[in-house]
């Protein structure tokens, strides 16, 4: 194996871990012989990529892999990748894309791009409805602690259309599952005949959660396209989520 694999590898385990690494990591984590990894270590550190604690003697990522990702945060933000993965996923599915924040106990849509099928679903950027009420909402929700959920959303469900949870009990299930899934699905809720599935990330830099989904004519979609579109929404949080450093997504098993 080449040494620039080696190195991938390796910073690759320490995303996956979440801490500095020894060759012991290398060992048993990456099957690496023991003078394999205590090479590859060293090869790294002498060119920048890792830097060795002198306490505890294990490496964390160098000079080199921090200065990249310096450049990396100040000249891309989290909603300029988003918007890239926003337009890549109306392309693939034809349907109407949407991000949105979460404001109070509200999901309120930021950017919408139309599809190229002759069936759309219009919500221009500004338009707000209750969180809980949709997948857009549900995806948001998620990322916060089920206290803060019952905090900002409380008994407010007296609106709550088609299969929109009815009770803080149903919608901490639904929020369960989006977590287990990576995606929230909705199914003519805020919106009847219409469909729709999103997914969060979080900016770590700022806090600040991102919703990412489509909308789609419930009856021009089997349950099987549903389960394709599903993955793909997935797929756009999970590539953004990684390269943003957002905690779900750098330990999602899905």
């Amino acid at each position: 194996m080449s040494t620039l694999a080696n190195a991938m590898d390796v910073l690759k385990l320490i995303v996956r871990l979440r801490r500095d690494i020894t060759m012991t990591d290398l060992v048993a984590e990456l099957d690496y012989p023991k003078s394999s990894a205590s090479r590859t270590l060293s090869l790294m550190a002498e060119h920048g990529f890792l830097e060795r604690d002198a306490v505890t003697k294990a490496y964390r990522p160098g000079s080199v892999v921090m200065e990249a990702s310096f450049h990396f945060r100040s000249s891309t933000t989290v909603s300029s990748l988003l918007e890239d993965a926003l337009d890549a996923l109306v392309a693939d599915t034809g349907f109407t894309g949407y991000l949105d924040v979460l404001r109070g106990n509200e999901s309120v849509v930021l950017q919408m791009r139309p599809g190229k099928h002759p069936l759309q679903v219009y919500t221009p950027p500004g338009t707000g409805g209750p969180a809980y009420g949709s997948s857009m909402g549900r995806a948001l929700l998620s990322r916060l602690t089920d206290s803060e959920i019952l905090e900002l959303v409380g008994n407010a469900f007296d609106d709550a259309r088609g299969l929109a949870p009815k009770t803080p009990k149903d919608l901490l299930k639904r929020i369960a599952q989006t977590r287990i899934e990576g995606v929230a699905e909705s199914r003519g809720e805020l919106v009847p005949h219409v469909a729709g599935i999103s997914a969060a990330v979080l900016d770590s830099a700022t806090g600040q959660i991102f919703g990412i989904g489509i909308a789609v004519p419930e009856q021009e979609v089997s349950d099987a396209l549903f389960k394709r579109f599903a993955a793909r929404v997935r797929e756009a949080a999970f590539s953004v989520g990684k390269r943003v450093g957002d905690p779900y997504w750098l330990q999602f098993a899905g």
